[in-house]
């Protein structure tokens, strides 16, 4: 990439392409939260941020399977205009038993997938490699995946419940507190399931789901002033906020809404 491409604000994955998510099986259910394809623009490349969202990915990019681990801050892969991407995103709780790892050691790395599976990856790299279209390829992977789900068992409901605690910022108290009055066990071991299964802390997952918050309030037809923005997300106020968003996405609030607006 040239420095001065690398100089750019970043453009949003969203905004970079078509993106689509769908319903996984019932048999996926348990286990993924979606499968997705990204077709993305022609053109030059561009500096896309991929930001973090408390999830692990199983992706197709670049005639590659790999996993996409969870991430702190975006992320700026090197991706060709016309680049068509499928993927499968797990469920929380899911990953781990999957990966055989947990996802705290993947926190913002991009591995082949056959460093986990072995050769069942390389055929299954081999397999989507051959497909002629996008829509072939995400019915191979779901085929695969809906094969090896007999072989796991359903992830427990508590991470589930950490994440979808860590979505909801109209309440008040800390994560950590709700949780562990929730699920009845100690501070320790609740950081040490959220670093096994999300890759960080309650802290730093509520941190990442509220910028998601933030997102989908950016997405509105008519766009809030900064200052109501922040409170509708849950931050402090508009410089929590701004800090937050530029540590995570490298973008203001105002940026983000431009992209993201209607």
């Amino acid at each position: 990439m040239s420095r001065t491409a690398a100089q750019e604000a970043a453009v949003l994955a969203s905004r970079a392409g078509w993106y689509r998510e769908y319903a996984p099986t019932p048999v996926l259910a348990a286990h993924f939260h979606c499968l997705w394809s990204h077709d993305i623009h022609d053109g030059p490349e561009l500096r896309i941020a991929i930001v973090p969202d408390g999830y692990c990915d199983i992706v197709w990019m670049g005639g590659r399977l790999v996993v996409a681990g969870p991430d702190r801050s975006s992320a700026f892969p090197s991706i060709a205009g016309g680049e068509r991407i499928v993927g499968a995103r797990f469920a929380p709780g899911a990953a781990a038993d999957w990966l055989r790892v947990p996802l705290c050691e993947i926190v913002g790395q991009s591995i082949p997938l056959e460093n986990f599976w072995g050769a069942t990856a390389l055929r299954l790299n081999e397999r989507l490699g051959g497909c002629a279209e996008p829509y072939e390829r995400l019915l191979q992977l779901k085929t695969a995946l809906q094969q090896a789900a007999t072989r796991h068992t359903a992830p427990a409901s508590d991470m589930a419940s950490v994440f979808t605690r860590a979505s909801d910022h109209s309440q008040s108290g800390s994560l950590a507190d709700a949780m562990l009055d929730e699920l009845s066990i100690g501070a320790r071991q609740l950081r040490r399931r959220c670093h096994t299964h999300f890759g960080y802390g309650p802290k730093m997952l509520a941190r990442i789901r509220r910028f998601q918050g933030m997102l989908g309030l950016c997405r509105s037809p008519k766009a809030l002033p900064l200052a109501e923005l922040a409170a509708a997300a849950g931050y402090a106020d508009q410089a929590h906020m701004t800090r937050d968003a530029r540590e995570i996405s490298t973008l203001t609030p105002m940026q983000l809404q431009q992209q993201l607006a209607g």
